[in-house]
């Protein structure tokens, strides 16, 4: 059992694959991509479409009508009138013209949104990827361990054979290992289990192993890719353009036609044409006091920016204390890892001859066991903090 979870540890790292090209692979089963190119194309053909309909906003009428007169001989008592009338309204005030802007905002609104889910996917993405890491490390070292402990537990039995140890201690012993198998069970487990999520998102890339140590990038470049802040920037100035569109509401449309009236009227002129020109003017004030709310509520989300410029340095001061903090645990930890480790040996002999007892012998294996299993959790840290700053810092997650 133990010989085929330490083969599928191997397994695991021997199909390695970057961070980048795992993301890129979520990225295109979440489709995210083909969602925003198919909203591009519809805010394209939305934008074409208003600048199409200031132009050409046609109408046709055609009117039939019968009409009696008294006066009119019977004979000719009644007579047809047929109106066809041809007429177009234009923007030619651009009173519109608000509408384009809107529409390339909400373009960019999306864009930002897109930016924002991206971020998140690829934060969600590298912290399951780094404790998948942590516990695969982990794994082996309990695995090595594992091994090293059921060559001493022979040792033992042979001298509880022997009588040289009581019986006792050799099950005390047996049942620690026990204990040990369990926790080795439950983390390959585990590893399943998050290989299994992980390539849910990206089934066709093998689960990397993080590996940055350095920051790349400075706090600047960091804070400079916000896509929230970005984001309530480009709804405060949509609602400035839908103010504009208010303020521009009573701007005159022009109505321009041509009419032909098909006419059997004795009585009158006969069959006509003409043309008219007509300007169309909106007087409605309320929406002038809903224009001023609009710019109120456009100030509003201007006010709430720094809200977004703060938050964002805050992400940046949580990961870089977290990255210093790591390495300067590891900067400790590993320079202490060899007299932890030159302990473990020496209370190996000392317990095989029975210079001490188990209790001792556990105290010292297991803080040599700590300090090794602190220094994995330290280089995972370091390395997905690291990750995420130099990702996020290069605006490489939003490409």
């Amino acid at each position: 059992m133990l010989k085929k979870i330490v083969t599928l540890s191997l397994f695991a790292f021997t199909l390695q694959a970057d961070i980048s090209s795992f993301y890129k692979d979520a990225l295109h089963t979440l489709q995210y991509e083909k969602s925003y190119m198919l909203y591009e194309s519809s805010n394209k053909i939305s934008q074409s479409g208003v600048s199409y309909s200031k132009y050409a906003n046609f109408n046709v009428d055609v009117v039939y009508k019968n009409t009696h007169a008294k006066l009119l001989p019977t004979s000719t008592g009644n007579f047809n009138t047929t109106d066809i009338s041809v007429s177009d309204s234009i923007d030619i005030f651009g009173k519109n013209n608000y509408k384009i802007e809107s529409l390339r905002l909400d373009k960019k609104a999306t864009k930002a949104q897109l930016d924002a889910k991206k971020e998140q996917l690829f934060i969600a993405l590298v912290n399951l990827v780094s404790l998948y890491n942590r516990t695969s490390q982990e794994l082996e070292l309990h695995q090595t361990l594992f091994m090293e402990q059921e060559a001493i537990y022979k040792k033992l039995k042979l001298l509880g054979e022997h009588g040289d140890m009581t019986k006792l201690d050799v099950l005390r012993f047996k049942n620690t290992l026990t204990t040990l198998k369990t926790k080795i069970v439950a983390q390959n487990q585990a590893l399943v289990k998050m290989k299994k999520q992980l390539h849910l998102y990206a089934p066709h890339v093998a689960i990397p192993t993080l590996t940055a140590t350095q920051l790349l990038f400075s706090k600047e470049d960091f804070i400079a890719h916000n896509p929230q802040a970005t984001l309530n920037s480009i709804d405060a100035q949509k609602k400035v353009a839908q103010a504009k569109g208010m303020n521009n509401s009573y701007f005159p449309i022009l109505d321009a036609g041509v009419a032909y009236q098909k006419l059997d009227d004795p009585t009158g002129y006969g069959d006509n044409y003409s043309v008219g020109v007509a300007l169309h003017m909106p007087l409605n004030s309320g929406n002038f006091q809903e224009a001023e709310a609009l710019k109120v509520s456009a100030l509003t989300l201007k006010a709430q920016t720094i809200t977004y410029k703060i938050q964002r340095e805050n992400e940046y001061i949580g990961h870089r204390e977290s990255f210093e903090n790591a390495s300067q645990q590891l900067a400790i930890l590993e320079k202490a890892l060899s007299d932890y480790e030159e302990s473990a040996a020496t209370i190996k002999t000392a317990y095989l001859k029975q210079y001490v007892d188990f209790n001792t012998y556990l105290q010292v294996l297991k803080q040599a066991l700590d300090v090794k299993k602190q220094i994995i959790v330290m280089q995972t840290q370091k390395v997905k903090e690291a990750t995420l700053i130099n990702a996020i810092a290069s605006g490489k997650v939003y490409e």
